[in-house]
Order: C-alpha cells, then structure tokens, then sequence
C-alpha cells in the first residue's frame, strides 16, 4: 500500500507542498518512495522526485529526505533478502548524485518498526511471526543505514543525519513480567546502537546471536557503525507504551511515562541530540495530543536537553492507518493538518498557534547535530 497514492499527493504534490509553505514550516521530513524511483535493478525514474525536491527548492522549504519508509521494490519482495542492502545502497548513492543540495536525511526509516511489524508481528513485507525473521529485518535495516549513509557522505561529507525510531517502554504488571520488561527495554535500542557502532548489551547480543546473527555480523556494526552528525529522533504515540503481562504478551499502556520522561532516557542511553521526529492522537483527540506533546518537548528544550525540533505526522490526513494498513478500507484517519480534500482540520489552528509563539525566538540557522 502506497500512502502517497492513497492520499492523491503523487497528483497534488505542487498543490500540498505550497500549503505546507503557506503554514510557514521551514523543515520537511519528506519521504521517497524507494519503491517507485528504483523499481528493478539499475532502472530509476526520477519524475517524481525531481517535480517534488525542485517545488521544496523553490518554496524554501529544506527537506528532511527520508529514503525507505518500510517498504521495498516488489522483486526484492522483504528484508530477509540479502540484496536488499546492496540495492538500497546503489539507490541511495544514485539518489545522492542526482540532489547534491540536500543535506538533512533520515536513511531508513524506524529500523526496529520496519523489523518488528514485518518480522515478529506478521503486518508487512515478509508477513512472519517468529524471532528469527525479526532479527534478520532488523539486521538488514540497521546495515542499510550504515551503508547508506556513508554512500551519502562520500558525495556530501557535511550531511547531517536524523535517524528515527520508536521511542518506547515496557511496563511489567506481574512480577513474572519483570525479566521480560527488562529485557524488551534493553531491545528497544538495538537498532540504534547497532548502526551507532555500540557494543550491544549481553541479554541483547545473547538474543541476536540465538535466533541468527553471527559474532562476525555484530562486530561489522562495531567496526562500521558511527554516531557522529547523527540525532536521534523519537517517534512517540501513545502505542509506544505497553504492558507486559506475566505469559509474556504486551497490551497497549497509553501514555504513562510519556515523552519529556522518555525521551530523556534515550538522550541519556545514547548520548547525541534527539529530535521529537513523530507523533500524533488518537482520532478525536489530536489537538490534546499536541499540546501534551509540545510542552514535553518544550520542558525538554528550556531544561537543557539537545533537543533539535518537533514534527507532527503528517501533514495530510493518513488513509488506512487505523489497521496498520493491512487492510484496504479506505478509511481516512483524521490525524494531520489538512484532510483529503486539503481543509483545515482543527489540529492545523493548534499547530499554527505553536509556530507563530517560536516564530521570534527561531534563529536561520540550520540544524547541528
């Protein structure tokens, strides 16, 4: 399922990219449709690229360019396949020559999202249950980002890197919970530590090991991995939260810690700046959402965290997110600033009243990591 075509933005694209200058954003994560510019091997079709980064240009919008968004060209087929890692890096390096301009990237997308809903939760790609399936998405994802970026840096040895992932918490409700809670919040940084280049915790590596990594394969991350120009972005909702119930099996906890508290646990594991990079509510409740979410993330900022920004997801209402797109409803999830038809939604006054209150203390500069 393409989210871009569902939400008619392949044909609007001048149309959508204008309001969001209208709206006085200044940075755009905005993604490339992987699948779409390189659909088979050595064969890559720019139109749409080239008409969407030329609009960002002209508007003075700096894009934050996001190049895989959980999917992946339909003969690669899931992330169990080896090729992935070395197609994703030709396409990333193609995509760095063409644009020589841009600067800000996210490489891949929610690498331990990306591994979790194909691998362990059966939703995408591949469509499997088990750990080991988990464990090999989440490897090829975390390569990904490495090879991607340095095939980024050779051509742009400034670029400055937003990688996201979710930002989560695992919350024992049973004593016969707790070893597994523990265990589920020293994995939640695996993707990030992996393509960082850190030594993994030993419940961690022990797990990886078990279900199909090798000793080779996480020395390569150690030997390869970087954490310089890098932030860490946090994608918050209120799914991040679970409970872990004495079988072993989560439920949603709603928000309970929440992000100013988890946020600083991130900062603090992995000591670069972070960035609010996702969020938003559950329908009917965005605006109370939003404003949660703003005054942790403001909290943060005035305490003297590096916190580098904010981002709503998205801009345009979603389609089919209700069931993680595993079923083509049509079901248009009122979550962004604008609906299908491009009307105001209430969040958009909300959003506007948070950037017109930054407005005088918001410095030209670009961002630093």
């Amino acid at each position: 399922m393409d989210e871009l075509e569902k939400t008619n933005h392949y044909a609007r694209v001048d149309q959508d990219l204008e309001l969001v200058a209208a709206f006085g954003l200044r940075y755009l994560r905005y993604g490339i449709p992987f699948h779409r510019v390189n659909p088979r091997p050595d064969h890559y079709d720019w139109q749409f690229p080239d008409q969407a980064l030329g609009a960002l240009r002209r508007l003075g919008i700096t894009p934050i360019v996001d190049l895989m968004h959980f999917g992946v060209p339909d003969d690669l087929q899931t992330f169990q396949n080896p090729q992935v890692v070395s197609r994703f890096t030709a396409y990333v390096r193609a995509f760095a020559e063409r644009y020589p301009w841009v600067r800000y990237y996210t490489v891949v997308n929610e690498p331990l999202i990306t591994a979790t809903f194909s691998g362990r939760f059966g939703y995408w790609n591949e469509q499997r249950r088990d750990e080991r399936s988990f464990v090999r998405a989440l490897l090829t994802a975390a390569r990904s980002v490495v090879l991607g970026r340095r095939a980024i840096e050779a051509l742009r040895p400034d670029a400055l890197f937003l990688q996201s992932d979710s930002c989560e918490y695992y919350h024992p409700v049973h004593p016969r919970a707790i070893e597994q809670a523990e265990f589920l919040n020293d994995l939640r940084f695996a993707a990030f530590e992996l393509f960082m280049g850190r030594r993994l915790g030993a419940s961690v590596a022990e797990y990886l090991l078990r279900n199909g990594a090798s000793r080779d394969e996480l020395g390569w991350f150690e030997l390869h991995g970087d954490d310089s120009r890098l932030i860490a972005g946090n994608d918050y909702y209120a799914a991040c939260e679970k409970e872990v119930l004495p079988d072993g099996s989560l439920r949603k906890a709603g928000e309970r810690l929440g992000y100013y508290h988890l946020a600083r646990q991130y900062q603090e594991r992995l000591g670069v700046p972070i960035m609010q990079m996702e969020t938003n509510g559950a329908e009917g409740d965005s605006v109370e959402w939003l404003t949660r979410q703003w005054t942790d993330t403001l909290r943060l900022l005035q305490e003297g965290v590096p916190i580098r920004g904010f981002t709503w997801y998205g801009f345009i209402n979603h389609v089919d997110w209700n069931t993680c797109l595993r079923e083509a409803n049509g079901h248009e999830d009122q979550l962004g600033l604008v609906d299908l038809q491009r009307r105001p939604t209430p969040t958009w006054a909300a959003y506007q009243a948070i950037i017109d209150s930054m407005r005088p203390a918001v410095r030209e500069l670009p961002l630093a990591a």
